[in-house]
């Protein structure tokens, strides 16, 4: 008979229950955790984490004292440059006697020296006569400004164009005349570069060259222009020439030996190309190979081409 399971107590079963609770709210509090935890690498502030050794932060350095400079905010954009309103030379007639009578000049019954009719007229009066006085002192104001900027302009200047031709005409330093590199004299005759008496012949010279060089490419671009328009007869320009030319071309029989005109070869045509020694038979005159291009009709032809060229000024 087999042996009867020992039955647990009541007792366990609630310790294994009440662990299992734990384990669960423990769960659910670290998936909670999780779920709102931020995905920065960044420490937050709450946190009370130690200051690691390699922070600047690890040895606290008493700061030094903070400058005594006033820092102006600074403010965006930037102001108009002021219209110049004098001339650059002598006194204008903004700033003399009269200029402003003449500008802004009162009104007739001013002049006859009648009252005025209302409170509103009296008003218009005295807010002319301040117009005209604020105009006035205005004036005076930026020209004596002009004036002194001027001359404080005109200050600095000599006075750094005579700082400049005293240290021009100034006598050599001690420290640079014993700390100069030692120059034998026939070494500073030897290097030295006199001026050119023929510099400007030279130079003229060398401008007809340069022109004579510009003639010759202008004159080579012009043949150069002619005999394209002379080969543009030649040129394939719709879809039925350019098939007829790659019937003609491109055939089953374009390598088969024979002739030029059959085998489309150069092979066939001039066998073995032209060797160094034959060059140099050719050169001699010794050759006895004759080919497309040293024949003495192929000479003939050429030299009437260029003759020909030459006298209609243009390529052929």
């Amino acid at each position: 008979m087999a042996p009867t399971l020992a039955r647990p107590s009541l007792s366990g079963v609630q310790s294994i229950l009440s662990s299992s609770t734990t384990t669960c709210a423990a769960t659910s509090v670290v998936t909670r955790a999780l779920a709102a935890r931020s995905f920065s690498t960044t420490r937050p502030a709450r946190d009370s984490v130690p200051i690691p050794p390699d922070s600047p932060n690890y040895i606290k350095v008493p700061e030094p004292p903070q400058s005594s400079e006033v820092r102006h905010p600074f403010v965006k954009g930037h102001l108009p440059i002021p219209r110049s309103i004098f001339p650059k030379k002598g006194v204008p007639e903004k700033v003399q006697s009269g200029y402003v009578e003449r500008i802004a000049p009162k009104s007739a019954a001013e002049v006859a020296g009648l009252p005025p009719k209302s409170t509103q007229e009296s008003w218009r009066r005295k807010m002319a006569e301040a117009r005209r006085k604020s105009l006035e002192a205005g004036l005076q104001g930026l020209w004596q400004r002009k004036v002194k900027r001027d001359q404080k302009q005109a200050k600095e200047s000599k006075a750094r164009y005579l700082a400049n031709k005293r240290a021009a005409q100034a006598p050599e330093r001690l420290d640079e005349v014993f700390t100069r590199a030692t120059i034998r004299e026939s070494t500073a005759k030897n290097t030295f570069v006199p001026v050119d008496p023929e510099a400007f012949e030279k130079a003229e010279e060398a401008r007809i060259r340069h022109a004579e060089k510009e003639a010759m490419k202008s004159e080579a671009r012009r043949d150069a222009l002619v005999q394209l328009y002379v080969a543009s007869k030649n040129f394939i320009v719709d879809e039925k020439e350019l098939e007829e030319h790659v019937n003609k071309h491109f055939t089953e029989k374009i390598h088969n030996a024979g002739l030029w005109e059959s085998g489309r070869s150069i092979w066939d045509s001039q066998k073995n190309p032209i060797s160094m020694r034959e060059l140099r038979s050719e050169f001699s005159g010794f050759n006895d190979r004759v080919t497309a291009t040293t024949s003495a009709a192929v000479k003939t032809t050429i030299r009437q081409k260029n003759v020909a060229e030459e006298l209609t000024g243009g390529k052929l």
